[in-house]
């Protein structure tokens, strides 16, 4: 059976650190993955209280000239939703790192970049960090809609076993940029109609009571009545002085999944665009990735 990367299956983190990097050296990154692992298991060994965790993953044009053919089939570079509204910035490689603490959520990605040496460039950095109550910047309790039961996690954030790429994942990364001061000039009445849930009690409401572009709205989505569900691993980001915002990054079995709640989120559904986009943020980078399982990711 293979092994998922176990990062998805796990909730139990109140850090996290997500960076993105072009391969220029594609023979070395065999190599790289290995040894990023063998960093991994001694991480692990030092913090071992601190559930410390990793995803490596890759973008679609370095994973298509690996000629993976029936793996990560659904794979492709993130696209520029809503006419542009959603950024588009595509990397070749993501680290995804988290853990319960800042110590071992800071010597992982050290001993990572260093595995990889010279093979990649890093593009990007971003680090999250949970606040009280698993609340957002914004103030509403964030990943409400996440499954809990590990077998639920592995069921929509892994590829099913009878598949050949059984254990995989596919994952977004996006960062939004909240305009805090806008947000907080709408009264708790518009920022509860924006997200589709009381604020303070974290009670959804009902589909007849919810504006139709309200996030929940716009993402909690069905069809044939099934729901398209996906796996949250996101935090919020910033400084108490500058800018802040959240990292989202989400996994699941399918890409499919991801895109609809995008494409309904940005408008390219039916024209209407989340509450949110126009109310708090802004998305300033996307990209999407294919976490494989340990055994393809030891045999590159």
């Amino acid at each position: 059976m293979p092994t998922p990367q176990q990062l998805v299956l796990s909730e139990n983190f109140n850090f996290a650190i997500w960076v993105e990097a072009d391969i220029v050296k594609p023979d070395e990154i065999r190599s790289g993955c290995l040894n990023s692992l063998s960093a991994l298991s001694e991480i692990k060994q030092q913090f071992k209280n601190d559930n410390v965790d990793m995803t490596l993953a890759f973008g679609a044009d370095f994973w298509a000239s690996l000629s993976h053919k029936d793996e990560g089939g659904e794979l492709k570079n993130f696209p520029a939703y809503g006419n542009g509204k959603a950024a588009a910035t595509q990397c070749d490689l993501l680290i995804h790192i988290q853990s319960l603490s800042f110590m071992a959520n800071f010597a992982l990605p050290q001993a990572v970049l260093s595995a990889f040496g010279d093979s990649i460039v890093v593009k990007s950095e971003e680090q999250g960090y949970r606040l009280a109550d698993a609340r957002g910047i914004d103030g509403f309790v964030d990943g409400t809609e996440n499954p809990h039961e590990i077998n639920k996690i592995q069921e929509i954030g892994t590829i099913a076993d009878n598949q050949p790429d059984a254990g995989g994942s596919y994952i977004v990364v996006q960062k939004y940029q909240h305009n805090l001061p806008l947000w907080q000039s709408y009264s708790i009445e518009k920022q509860e109609e924006s997200v589709g849930r009381s604020k303070a009690e974290n009670i959804e409401f009902s589909r007849e009571e919810r504006h139709a572009r309200s996030h929940l709205s716009r993402t909690n989505l069905k069809e044939n009545g099934v729901g398209l569900k996906i796996v949250r691993r996101s935090l919020p980001y910033g400084k108490a002085t500058g800018e802040c915002g959240l990292i989202f990054c989400a996994y699941c079995h399918s890409l499919y999944n991801i895109e609809k709640q995008l494409q309904t989120m940005f408008g390219d559904i039916d024209g209407q665009t989340d509450f949110l986009l126009e109310r708090l943020s802004t998305a300033v980078s996307g990209a999407y990735y294919f976490a494989p399982n340990i055994e393809r990711l030891r045999n590159l």
